[in-house]
């Protein structure tokens, strides 16, 4: 019997593995082969507990990387912004108020 959920666990670790690369198009192909065995694992029965916090922590961890390499990103931005001579972009916050992007 095939284990959906099993797989998701390695889906997810290879999520990880694509992140750590910094590779964007493995990054993509990864998430898009998590988000399949998130489908078939939903349909494949009870999951125990523990795998279940597994998997919690796995994807917390994915998430942590992912907002690590996007603060990186928004750093590099703003440097070739300031660069370039242009000011401070303006954006809509959370609050729908305007702001300067950071």
């Amino acid at each position: 019997m095939p284990d959906a959920f099993g797989d998701l666990l390695t889906a997810i670790r290879d999520e990880l593995a694509a992140l750590d690369t910094g590779d964007a198009a493995a990054i993509e192909r990864a998430t898009a082969a998590k988000l399949a065995a998130l489908g078939a694992a939903r349909t494949g029965g009870a999951i125990p507990v523990a795998r279940l916090h597994e998997a919690r922590a796995l994807n917390a961890l994915a998430a942590t990387r992912t907002n690590m390499l996007l603060a990186g990103v928004d750093r590099r931005l703003a440097a070739l912004t300031a660069a370039a001579g242009r000011g401070v972009a303006i954006c809509y916050g959370r609050d729908g108020r305007t702001s300067a992007a950071r």
